[in-house]
């Protein structure tokens, strides 16, 4: 191998990158003696500020996240800075000096301090200068601002670095910018991307080492740019052959056991931390979701069902028939065995209905039928503007029930009639009507049309009904099969928008992070988004969940125009208004609408558009 290093060719910045290169590979032994190690001790000191940093930690497809501190991401962010700046100038003092490792560590330390002053004023002043820019919202003027910073700070990074590796005699030109900046900067971003793109850090537990292998060889690069103008400039006072004599496989070590080890944690979880697992082949258009007991989830969406598979829902039998579950149109049931019973109330007067479209929708598909809501055509339809409401369950001995509120005559605005029918069959070629009482209609409550009613089938075959109407919840019951004794009773309803449910004669609703139980309600999620928020009723509990604005994990960024907005999925337990929380997985946009089920063991399902998030460990463990 010759002893000359490598001298600077044509082809301007491209191919100053090109020699850059070429003299990080001739050095390659002793910038890995001397960057491992340190790039080794930054993940190191990173993955213990995730698990032992004070946050709630959660593992979420098998990657530790800190589920709310804002301190441990700050911590991360300078750890990783300052292992980046340290792993830089003591690789160009190895290359530039001939120098081993200890001696390259220790000048790069001595210089640490006065580089990360220089960089930190330039970093406000850009920051300044990038905020004033983006407040003009002109695009070019933004990136015009975003170029000439960028090209300034590394200017200056490459003064710094050359006066910490004593070859402070060249000063840096624009030129060696721009040569930093391109293999330096994008050509590191380009493989990052490519490696995304072919699914590099796809597989089980392969995100870390492949995250590894990117920083170093992003840094050997940067070592290379930054050590290129003074090796060729004084050849003297370099010697890449020396590299061969350099001891690299301890520094390989140390950063295999700074990855592997985590990993090791994740797997073994001796802390035993809650794990989560997601993926984003949700449906988009989810309406309804239970966790039927000993079985897998059930999802309805608008135009069908997905019977689970298993328990994240990543593969599921797709059915579809009845009607389309749209807000305002249709609404969907799911019994306690998976069994989904959909509803919509179709057609007019004119034609002898209005008539109830429902399905049953099972495994093997879905049958469907309609029935009048009148029992025969004399019947009065009722006033104008009363609109009939329906909503349907099914029965443990296999039977549709249907509450239906039918307009009536009556009242300042009208008033609805309520039903209950049960058909033995969804053929229903003798329904059994059954009536429950009167309610005054209205005429404004703020809560959508269409979407009122409710009904549940308890495992006793009892049918449980309620109607959302004003600012009440009106609850019938009575026997099963029979449907004999019925008895009504009224509770406190939630605001409109809330978000609501049933279990038997109680009625729960969440809004805005504020949970509506019965008469009482409390604020267990501040600061959660007013368009997410689900609730469900398990045992003696209340889970919910809703998005809390989170800081996210962005690192190094540059935002123009409205800053991204970072969530912090989260659910609730609760027993009497008195509530635990847990954080999920986090996401970056608009907050997400979402439903909520719960296994009858604790564990979580929530889905939200086009993703399924499960927490496998119960609540209450882990």
């Amino acid at each position: 191998m010759s002893s000359s290093p490598p001298s600077d060719v044509s082809g301007g910045p491209f191919g100053d990158v090109l020699v850059a290169y070429r003299l990080g590979w001739t050095a390659r032994r002793l910038v890995a003696a001397v960057v491992l190690p340190i790039v080794a001790v930054t993940l190191a000191v990173s993955a213990a500020l995730d698990w032992f940093g004070g946050g709630r930690l959660v593992i979420v497809d098998g990657v530790p996240s800190v589920g709310d501190s804002h301190d441990v991401a700050v911590l991360r962010l300078a750890v990783t800075v300052f292992g980046w700046l340290l792993a830089l100038l003591s690789g160009t003092v190895a290359v530039v000096r001939a120098a081993g490792p200890l001696r390259a560590v220790s000048r790069g330390a001595a210089g640490l301090p006065f580089a990360v002053a220089v960089l930190g004023a330039a970093a406000g002043a850009g920051y300044v200068l990038l905020r004033v820019a983006a407040g003009l919202m002109i695009f070019f003027v933004v990136v015009a601002v975003a170029v000439a910073v960028a090209l300034v700070a590394v200017r200056l990074l490459l003064g710094v670095t050359a006066w910490v590796a004593g070859a402070a005699g060249r000063a840096p030109s624009w030129r060696d910018a721009v040569s930093f900046l391109l293999g330096g900067v994008g050509v590191p971003i380009l493989l990052a991307v490519v490696a995304d793109a072919v699914g590099l850090g796809a597989g089980p537990y392969a995100g870390p080492p492949v995250g590894a292998a990117l920083i170093v060889v992003a840094l050997a690069a940067q070592v290379g740019l930054a050590a290129r103008p003074h090796v060729a400039a004084h050849p003297d006072v370099a010697d890449p052959n020396r590299s061969t004599r350099a001891v690299w496989w301890p520094g390989a070590a140390l950063l295999g056991a700074a990855v592997l080890v985590p990993a090791a944690l994740v797997v073994l979880n001796p802390f035993e931390l809650p794990s989560v697992r997601t993926h984003d082949r949700g449906p988009s258009t989810a309406t309804a979701v239970a966790w039927p007991s000993g079985g897998h989830p059930v999802i309805v969406t608008s135009g069908g069902v997905w019977f689970c598979d298993d328990d994240l829902c990543d593969r599921f039998t797709d059915v579809s028939g009845g009607p389309p579950t749209v807000d305002g149109f249709g609404t969907a049931s799911i019994g306690p065995d998976g069994t989904v019973v959909k509803t919509a109330v179709t057609g007019g007067p004119d034609t002898g209905g209005p008539f109830v479209q429902y399905a049953r929708c099972v495994r093997d598909g879905c049958s469907q039928a309609w029935l009048p809501v009148r029992a025969d055509a004399r019947e009065s339809p009722g006033p104008q503007g009363v609109g009939t409401e329906a909503a349907g369950a099914a029965a443990p001995d296999g039977a549709i029930w249907l509450f239906v509120a039918v307009p009536a005559d009556g009242g300042e605005y009208g008033r609805y009639r309520f039903l209950m029918i049960r058909c033995a069959d969804v053929a229903c070629a003798a329904p059994q009507r059954h009536e429950l009482g009167f309610a005054d209609h209205t005429p404004a409550d703020g809560f959508s049309g269409g979407s009122r009613a409710r009904l549940a089938i308890g495992a006793d075959g009892r049918p449980t009904a309620s109607f959302w109407l004003g600012w009440s919840v009106h609850r019938f019951s009575c026997e099963p099969v029979t449907c004999a004794g019925p008895r009504q009773a009224d509770g406190r309803a939630a605001p409109p928008d809330a978000v609501w449910t049933t279990a038997g004669d109680r009625a729960v609703a969440v809004r805005a992070g504020e949970l509506y139980d019965g008469d009482n309600s409390a604020l267990v999620g501040p600061g959660a988004a007013a368009q997410s928020g689900a609730v469900a009723v398990a045992g003696p509990y209340v889970y919910l969940t809703a998005a809390l604005p989170s800081t996210g994990d962005r690192g190094l960024h540059l935002t123009i125009g409205e800053p991204a907005r970072y969530w912090r999925q989260t659910v609730w337990r609760c027993a009497s208004l008195t509530c635990t929380s847990a954080p999920l997985d986090g996401y970056a946009g608009e907050a997400r609408r979402e439903l909520l089920a719960v296994a009858d063991d604790g564990r979580i399902l929530v889905v939200r558009d086009n993703r399924i998030v499960l927490r496998e460990t119960p609540f209450g463990r882990g």
